[in-house]
């Protein structure tokens, strides 16, 4: 079975969507700051794939930001840390999948 082109493009930011997901969980599940952290960093992992339509910079300044602040508050931890690597692995190929699909013009 072979993938489209059309999965093989949303496949990245659907990857990148769950990861985000998973940090408003664990945002959830905290307390105080790293509550924050987790609820406001999956919120911006999910901007960072949307505005990478206009902009690939601010696109990943904005992933940099959401994945990092709750990995670094919680670095005991293994969870938090493997994923703040996935959102930056995966962001970034949906954030360049996005910006890669768009016209020269728009």
């Amino acid at each position: 079975m072979e993938m489209n082109e059309t999965v093989r493009h949303v496949w990245p930011a659907v990857l990148a969507g769950v990861v985000a997901l998973l940090y408003v969980w664990v945002g959830f599940a905290a307390n105080g700051w790293d509550r924050v952290w987790g609820l406001a960093g999956g919120l911006v992992i999910v901007v960072a794939v949307v505005v990478a339509r206009r902009s690939f910079t601010a696109a990943i300044v904005l992933l940099i930001i959401g994945a990092l602040p709750l990995a670094v508050g919680t670095w005991w931890s293994i969870l938090t840390p493997v994923l703040a690597i996935l959102a930056l692995i995966l962001g970034f190929a949906a954030i360049r999948h996005i910006s890669q699909g768009q016209p020269v013009n728009s």
